[in-house]
């Protein structure tokens, strides 16, 4: 895809899915895959987040969603992220630089395959089917999946998208890179970080993300800004975005010391402009 095409999808968002809250529907899951095999990409994690580079990655394509998994499940149970795209663009848009690296980390990802994820809803009904197949004693997800430990994680639209799943008690923790504004933070149940840029002329921080961030005070949340970056620069997120998921559903020391005290690593970190804790954050430090 050129640079133009994947461009024009997301300016939509300029909009952030005004129009999502309307369209969204809730899906229906498939109980069918096919399974394609692929080689996990290696990309940097603070806190010991990289795998081999030849970490199988299996993709999983069900009806309407697409699920990002270890390709050997093993003996563990694996967290889960349930995840919602920008406007206009599905999960391919997200796939090779970070759903097949969560994937590769130990994380089962399951996509929504919608191009309006605002209401969260069909991000909800791919956690459940993934739930309902750990339960499957014919299923390849059987005893594999940690129930307990499910973070809803999106971008743009679909960063509004997991802040509506986060009022579901299935969400154990929230993910919000650029979120769109029709979100109601005040119904999220667990710890939430919202990431903004510094340069973003689409989901502007102070007008957008900081006040989402400012309703969220019922639970831990963390608001970080970094300097310079745009709408569609997520690959700049990554390390960050795969710490906070290591350190919410895996317990991750290392993970932990990015986002918790007065020293933590994004606070020191020059490239991050601003880093904000509501007051239920800052106890954790």
């Amino acid at each position: 895809m050129s640079g133009n095409v994947r461009l024009l999808p997301c300016l939509a968002v300029a909009a952030v899915s005004l129009a999502g809250v309307l369209a969204a529907a809730p899906a229906t899951a498939n109980p069918s895959a096919s399974v394609i095999l692929r080689n996990g990409p290696l990309l940097p994690g603070s806190s010991g987040s990289d795998v081999p580079a030849s970490a199988a990655v299996t993709i999983d394509k069900w009806t309407d969603h697409t699920v990002y998994r270890p390709t050997d499940l093993g003996t563990t149970r694996h967290p889960v992220v349930i995840w919602g795209n920008g406007t206009g663009v599905g999960p391919g848009y997200y796939e090779q630089w970070l759903l097949e690296h969560w994937a590769a980390a130990g994380f089962v990802v399951v996509a929504a395959n919608t191009t309006m994820a605002n209401s969260g809803a069909e991000m909800l009904v791919g956690g459940r089917e993934l739930l309902r197949r750990n339960d499957q004693s014919d299923s390849v997800y059987y005893g594999k999946i940690a129930t307990d430990a499910v973070a809803a994680a999106g971008h743009s639209q679909g960063g509004a998208g997991a802040i509506n799943a986060g009022a579901d008690d299935m969400v154990r923790t929230v993910l919000a890179l650029q979120p769109g504004p029709l979100a109601v933070p005040g119904d999220i149940l667990g710890p939430t970080l919202f990431l903004a840029g510094g340069a973003d002329r689409i989901v502007d921080a102070d007008r957008i993300v900081k006040p989402l961030f400012d309703k969220a005070g019922q639970v831990p949340a963390i608001f970080a800004e970094l300097g310079g970056a745009g709408h569609l620069e997520g690959r700049k997120y990554v390390d960050v975005m795969t710490d906070w998921l290591r350190y919410q559903l895996l317990d991750d020391a290392a993970a932990r010391a990015r986002f918790v005290g007065a020293t933590c690593g994004l606070c020191t970190d020059a490239a991050w402009t601003r880093v904000e804790h509501n007051e239920k954050a800052a106890a954790l430090g």
